[in-house]
């Protein structure tokens, strides 16, 4: 997600950024803070082409050019084991019962109501309203402090995203700007997670201290158009071992898998669409690295003409592309956790939707 520099400080200027922010400092951890009931059905960011983001998690991949990635925790009393869930971001609304399928339980949508409430049933969502790279926010402070009390008794919300990508060297005011939003969730609401999307980008300015996230999403993305052919998974111990150094225990991490590539994309084309076999490799590696995460993240499922193409809606073992999605149901099945609670909320007006960012998620060095 981060190929040059001067790209994605260029493109954090020109996407739309997301959120608002406020205050009480306590560290993030996703453990250590007492979770209430958090219930929702999954579902998805689209943009204009069905799909939110570039590659990356929300982030995308690194400074160093590798993409990037997105979190949740199991029901309560369930096996460590059994309490990741799962998400795929750039996601359109008529792919979620799909993805479902495929075990995807965890949606990236907007902080809307009405689009929480049509999730499919067993999921919950995850609240874009972040901003991207040094880009603005899409919700100003107290906008974004409503809109978290809005929601803080919706069980089918399971936590917001606040930053995609935040380059602390580049923008160091980020670091602020993100404590801020945290500190409103665990405020108002929290048992709601708080999380962003790291990349290669520094880390020690954003540690938990700082920033008082609970989870954070890696986003190497191992597999390059000019590898030969091979996926380089020290990649991925390398940003890992990046992020335990900055302060941030493995119980915050939120892996991000690489289900795309760049040979039909219209931008850059560092990246290559993992086989099938790669694929796997990779979420063998980030098992052994992070066992247990809260959640993990696919970037992407949705194209983006720029940075992701082809991508995991792409690969289904047809048109001469691996079956990834295979791959992931088998992932997904195996560490499901089981479905919250699917209470409808109590009927609050909602705010009016907001443009979906086309940025979430694209491979470091690229707007994402």
């Amino acid at each position: 997600m981060k190929a040059h520099l001067a790209t994605v400080a260029a493109a954090a200027s020109i996407a739309g950024a997301l959120t608002g922010y406020l205050l009480d400092p306590s560290p993030g951890d996703a453990s250590a803070r007492g979770t209430t009931a958090m219930a929702a059905v999954p579902r998805a960011v689209a943009d204009a082409s069905g799909a939110r983001g570039a590659p990356g998690t929300r982030g995308a991949p690194g400074a160093h050019g590798t993409p990037g990635a997105r979190g949740a925790g199991g029901a309560r009393g369930a096996p460590d084991s059994l309490r990741t869930r799962h998400v795929a971001l750039n996601m359109p609304a008529e792919d979620r019962a799909k993805a479902a399928a495929l075990g995807y339980n965890l949606f990236d949508v907007d902080p809307d109501e009405g689009e929480i409430a049509s999730l499919p049933a067993g999921g919950q969502a995850l609240l874009w309203v972040g901003n991207t790279t040094c880009g603005g926010f899409e919700l100003a402070d107290d906008a974004f402090a409503q809109t978290v009390k809005r929601l803080a008794g919706n069980p089918r919300v399971y936590g917001w995203y606040l930053s995609d990508e935040p380059n602390p060297r580049e923008c160091p005011d980020i670091v602020a700007k993100i404590r801020q939003r945290a500190d409103v969730i665990h405020r108002y609401a929290p048992g709601q997670k708080a999380f962003a999307s790291l990349t290669d980008w520094p880390m020690t300015p954003l540690a938990p201290s700082a920033t008082h996230l609970d989870l954070i999403g890696l986003d190497p993305y191992p597999c390059r158009a000019d590898s030969g052919g091979g996926c380089d998974l020290k990649a991925i111990d390398t940003m890992v071992g990046q992020a335990t150094r900055a302060g941030f225990p493995k119980r915050m991490i939120v892996p991000v898998f690489q289900t795309f590539g760049q040979s039909c994309s219209s931008g850059e084309k560092n990246w290559k669409l993992p086989a099938a076999a790669q694929l796997q490799a990779i979420l063998n590696r980030w098992d052994r690295l992070v066992p247990s995460p809260a959640f993990d993240i696919s970037y992407s499922w949705g194209r983006q003409d720029e940075w992701a193409c082809p991508t995991l809606k792409d690969a289904d073992g047809t048109a001469g592309h691996p079956d990834l999605q295979a791959v992931m149901k088998r992932h997904n099945a195996r560490r499901t956790s089981p479905s919250p609670s699917t209470t409808p909320p109590s009927s609050t007006p909602s705010a009016p939707p907001q443009p979906p960012s086309d940025k979430r998620c694209a491979p470091a060095g690229t707007p994402g």
